[in-house]
């Protein structure tokens, strides 16, 4: 996932403008908006998916650092663990016997990775599509980031995808999604069994990757 920078400095060149000054034009802010979203490194989604929506723009290569081709063979070698969606149950019951017999590929990338997990819901569509794979890394709740994309374990919920927006004033996690078709959730740390950061997506074409 880039930064808000990284995010900005991507839509101008695929909008074919150069100035922060001409992207506050066209989402209809006020020019020191750009600035900001750079120095609070956060996003006004909302306003940006529904340009992405008009102009055709691929939200997974906009959001994800080289999302659809994200493995360069540059890169380090990763070994991930692959989480079909007829292996969620599975994980959800006993996730270290899941891992133990779930294929592995080898996939060359910068990121900290290690296991992709299927998109079984549409609730962060366009963003990621379902039956997409995720790649992400495992961390704690204290690693969590307002405006980033993370999979949670949930006690009750099972395996789940959102974007992270703030922690509520009763402790609470607030959880939104990018398809405005599926309710915001809110979560207690407690329910949370695991967190991973989501990396990338992409769909399952595993070409790009070295089965092991």
């Amino acid at each position: 996932m880039q930064d808000a920078t990284g995010v900005i400095k991507k839509l101008k060149r695929m909008m074919g403008i150069k100035t922060d000054l001409q992207l506050s034009e066209i989402l209809d802010v006020k020019p020191n908006t750009i600035s900001s979203w750079k120095k609070r490194d956060s996003l006004q989604y909302e306003g940006l998916i529904a340009l992405c929506k008009e102009h055709k723009i691929d939200l997974n290569e906009l959001f994800f650092s080289d999302s659809t081709a994200v493995y360069n063979t540059s890169y380090h070698k990763r070994k991930v663990k692959m989480i079909s969606i007829d292996h969620h149950f599975e994980y959800f019951l006993d996730s270290e016997k899941t891992l133990a017999t779930a294929p592995s590929y080898v996939f060359p990338t910068t990121e900290e990775v290690d296991t992709a997990f299927q998109v079984s819901v549409d609730n962060m569509y366009p963003t990621i599509k379902m039956t997409s794979y995720v790649i992400t890394k495992r961390i704690t709740l204290k690693d969590l980031q307002l405006w980033h994309i993370y999979l949670f374990i949930l006690k009750d919920k099972g395996i789940v995808i959102y974007r992270f927006k703030r922690i509520a004033e009763d402790g609470t996690l607030l959880l939104i999604s990018d398809n405005p078709s599926f309710e915001n959730i809110q979560v207690k740390p407690g329910d949370v069994r695991e967190v991973f950061c989501v990396r990338g997506a992409f769909l399952p074409n595993m070409k790009t990757a070295t089965e092991l």
